[in-house]
């Protein structure tokens, strides 16, 4: 409606003209002085001209101000509205300032269904069942009382059926010329299709979502349900094949549908639940079922009515859909790569809205996205199934028996499939390597380097090396072995690290030396119940681009002491506190480990590994030791003290072992006084085998050679080895050992 800058004319409130411009005086032939004051009908009386009022802001002295209008527009004006009332698709309705339908349009009485005279003079909350009618009919008085229109606001209107109808509505105020309001105006766009749409890939985005956000099969298919329940369906079952569930491979399509078993693995559903129903149940499946259609074709299947098998082909829930009104449901299979995963049922009920064609589209893209994460799911069961068996066989369950101290251990089920490990390494002179460790990261790639470092440790350990050195060593290995992990594989995985804590117990000098590299020290319970850490620097983690050297602290370690060694992730949950309820009700390494298992397996949370190590006292008649006279008759006194002291403790005795006893003490006794450095000791310490070690102050290891037929000596190494399972040197801050273990038979 055009309008010029200046108004014609203005008027007050009751009609009487207030000013009059020389355009008006023109088009009217009337002057200002003739008119001012009085009537505006009186003003224009005599002349044809149309003419707009406006209404005046307060600001401006309220009001009206007149302008000349279009006659153009005068005369569609009344075509105009009968078009739109009658003719347009839009619907439209005219409301009193009660909101009561005081004029519909054809439109919106095709969208009701019913004639005009259900409709007018009924208020609004009357003729259309609103979903929200508190807030939509807040928002009608809102326009209402402030003028301020509403502009395609969505309204959801059920119908007889309770099926939901979804509107776009907008609706203005409307005011006589004097500014009286007389109702409300409102036009109404039908966007069921539209919002169905929306619900749809609404759907499809949630279940992307939530899917495949674990890595468990079980959860997955409990998320896919869901996702789609409630929302999409009233009911949702997800079933697996009994291989998959099993943990072996779904079968290949197409599948013999005699062969195949169903196992329900999830089921979500928007009323009361069936006591019949439950997860885990197996299911056959009919060669002529919807099931089979289903499971043989790529696309989903809907099921309209009891002849489609909507029904019959569900004789387990049969009569619950019954109860439940289910009048529509699909079928879809979960299928990636050619292989069946399961199957997917969900099923409309009582006055939702039948499934319909543009839905299986929905279907499709969620059973899809949710097939790729079941396999997803599967394939990590499997390589973590793998991982724990391979684990299993590189690993003892039970740590060996030692002299002189009790081991157990504690293990939470999440390092089944981890790189983590512990190992109880015996070596000479009755003492042992105590090791905890753990490989970054889970699967086989973990578990495969876990074995090669508890491989490494083991051959360090044999060479007799102290802690510190011996970790310096491992962290060169697992360097090595990230080169090659990095040679083999394109992936850019994380770096291969890992983490270690060493023990070495020596149950006779009652001392532990310790090193870390990663992990924390490992604690230390005292007879009297005190607990404290071993004061032992933390190292970098093993092959960590830190060079900073290893360090080693040495603690006693009294009878009745016991260690923990723990993994990192485990050790905060070792606190002083857990281990003070343990301790007065269990007195050994492997009480203590049971109890300490009770209490932290009950939450999730806790996960790792960790060693126990019990002193106990050392028999008086396992060991003895005698200090020898640096001279050749050293070994006639080493021969008479061993077979005294092993005739007098040990008893019966073989000849033949006594004999081999006496050769192998004084060839390393020989050995030593010719070639090492005084003082010479000679220790004997029978357990499992009788372990022979001399020891002098010199520095210089011996050899084996082999001595050729004329030479006159040489051959005392040679014959250690023959006499015994095993031999060797270790070094000491005080010169070296020489050690030989013969076997000795148990009595």
């Amino acid at each position: 409606m055009g309008q010029a800058t200046e108004p014609l004319f203005t008027a007050d409130d009751a009609g009487r003209v207030s000013a009059w411009s020389e355009a008006a005086e023109l088009l009217f032939g009337r002057s200002a002085d003739a008119v001012l004051g009085g009537r505006v009908v009186e003003a224009v009386r005599g002349t044809d001209t149309a003419l707009c009022a406006v209404p005046r802001p307060d600001g401006e002295g309220g009001g009206w101000a007149v302008y000349p209008s279009d006659p153009a527009e005068a005369d569609v004006e009344g075509p105009l509205v009968r078009a739109l009332f009658s003719v347009s698709q839009l619907g439209l309705l005219v409301l009193d300032r009660d909101l009561r339908l005081i004029r519909v349009s054809t439109a919106a009485r095709a969208m009701h269904g019913s004639a005009p005279a259900d409709l007018l003079g009924r208020r609004l909350e009357d003729v259309y069942r609103l979903e929200s009618p508190v807030e939509d009919m807040a928002a009608a008085h809102g326009v209402l009382e402030t003028g301020e229109p509403v502009f395609s606001r969505l309204v959801t209107v059920l119908t007889v059926h309770g099926l939901r109808q979804y509107y776009s509505v907008s609706a203005f105020r409307l005011c006589r010329p004097g500014g009286e309001v007389v109702g409300l105006a409102m036009t109404l766009l039908d966007v069921t299709r539209r919002e169905r749409d929306r619900e749809r890939a609404m759907t499809v985005s949630r279940v992307r979502e939530r899917v495949g956000r674990s890595l468990d099969l079980m959860q997955t298919c409990q998320d896919l349900a869901d996702a789609l329940s409630p929302g999409f369906a009233d009911l949702a079952v997800v079933s697996v094949t009994e291989q998959l569930a099993g943990g072996d491979y779904p079968p290949l399509q197409p599948v013999d549908p005699e062969k195949l078993l169903l196992r329900r693995a999830a089921i979500r559903t928007t009323g009361p639940p069936d006591p019949d129903e439950g997860v885990s149940a197996v299911e056959t499946v009919d060669r002529e079922s919807s099931f089979t259609k289903a499971l043989t074709r790529t696309r989903p299947l809907l099921l309209r009515s009891d002849r489609d098998g909507l029904l019959a082909d569900d004789p387990h829930r049969q009569e619950a859909l019954r109860r439940a009104e289910a009048h529509s449901a699909i079928v879809a299979s979960l299928t990636v790569r050619g292989r069946v995963l399961g199957l997917l049922r969900v099923f409309r009920c009582g006055g939702s809205a039948r499934y319909t064609t543009a839905d299986l589209r929905a279907v499709e893209s969620a059973v899809a996205h949710a097939a790729l994460c079941l396999d997803n799911a599967r394939r990590v069961a499997h390589d973590r199934a793998l991982a724990s068996t391979v684990r299993q066989r590189l690993l003892s369950r039970v740590p060996g028996a030692q002299l002189g101290i009790d081991t157990a251990f504690v293990a939470l089920s999440p390092t089944a499939h981890s790189g983590a490990w512990f190992d109880v390494i015996p070596l000479s002179g009755a003492r042992c390597g105590l090791v905890v460790g753990e490989v970054g990261g889970t699967g086989m790639a973990s578990v495969t380097a876990m074995g090669h470092l508890r491989t490494a440790l083991r051959v360090l350990a044999g060479l007799e090396l102290q802690p510190d050195e011996l970790l310096a060593r491992l962290s060169d290995t697992v360097t090595q072995l990230a080169l090659e992990r990095t040679a083999a594989s394109a992936s850019d995985g994380p770096p291969l690290t890992a983490a270690c804590v060493y023990a070495l117990y020596d149950p006779i000098a009652r001392t532990c030396t310790v090193a870390c590299a990663g992990q924390p020290a490992p604690r230390l319970i005292r007879p009297d119940g005190r607990i404290d850490r071993i004061d032992a620097p933390v190292g970098p983690r093993l092959g960590a681009p830190d060079t900073e050297p290893f360090a080693m602290a040495t603690a006693p370690l009294d009878d009745d002491c016991t260690l923990i060694l723990a993994s990192d992730d485990l050790d905060p949950a070792l606190s002083t506190e857990i281990i003070s309820q343990v301790l007065p009700v269990y007195d050994t390494a492997q009480g203590l480990a049971d109890g300490i298992f009770t209490r932290l397996a009950a939450h999730p949370v806790h996960k790792g590994i960790a060693l126990l190590a019990r002193a106990r006292p050392l028999p008086a008649r396992r060991t003895s030791s005698w200090a020898l006279p640096s001279e050749d008759r050293a070994a006639n006194r080493a021969r008479h003290l061993t077979r005294q002291w092993l005739t007098e403790y040990h008893h019966p005795l073989d000849p033949d072992d006594l004999d081999s006893a006496e050769l192998l003490v004084s060839e390393l006794v020989t050995n030593a006084v010719r070639y090492g450095t005084p003082p010479v000791t000679l220790r004997l310490i029978l357990d499992r085998s009788l372990t022979v070690e001399v020891s002098d102050s010199g520095a210089t290891a011996p050899s084996l050679r082999h001595a050729r037929v004329t030479d006159e000596g040489g051959r005392g190494l040679f014959i250690v080895s023959c006499l015994t399972e095993k031999w060797g040197t270790r070094q000491s801050s005080a010169g070296k050992t020489i050690w030989a273990e013969q076997h000795w038979p148990t009595g």
